[in-house]
């Protein structure tokens, strides 16, 4: 697993999903946005490289590889995100395309996550 960090982008070589450096003049100028997270979610670059992290581990399948101490350090990810770890899986189903398939089921995150 290897994670890109520059000081505007992070990147994975494993997942496609990413942290942005907010650099528009206001009060969020220096903050990161993930690419999973809602928009408005404004987060620390730790916070960012965490969530980049967290990524790789629910969608490189890397919980199921060492059961315990992987989910261990995936839940404590999602806690630094101030999220339950279900919460993050369901974000990151929904922009993979693996969740809400079928025209019955909402692809609205909004109406499938519970985020505190």
């Amino acid at each position: 697993m290897a994670i890109q960090v520059t000081d505007w982008l992070i990147t994975s070589d494993l997942v496609q999903e990413a942290a942005f450096r907010i650099d528009v003049p206001g009060p969020d100028r220096g903050w990161w946005v993930l690419s999973y997270l809602p928009t408005y979610r404004r987060l620390s670059r730790d916070q960012a490289l965490v969530g980049v992290r967290l990524a790789e581990l629910i969608l490189d399948d890397s919980i199921y590889r060492n059961a315990e101490s992987d989910l261990l350090v995936a839940r404590l990810h999602a806690e630094e995100l101030e999220l339950e770890l279900t919460d993050a899986m369901c974000l990151l189903a929904l922009r993979s395309g693996e969740f809400g398939e079928s025209a019955s089921e909402p692809r609205n995150c909004a109406e499938q996550q519970v985020i505190r």
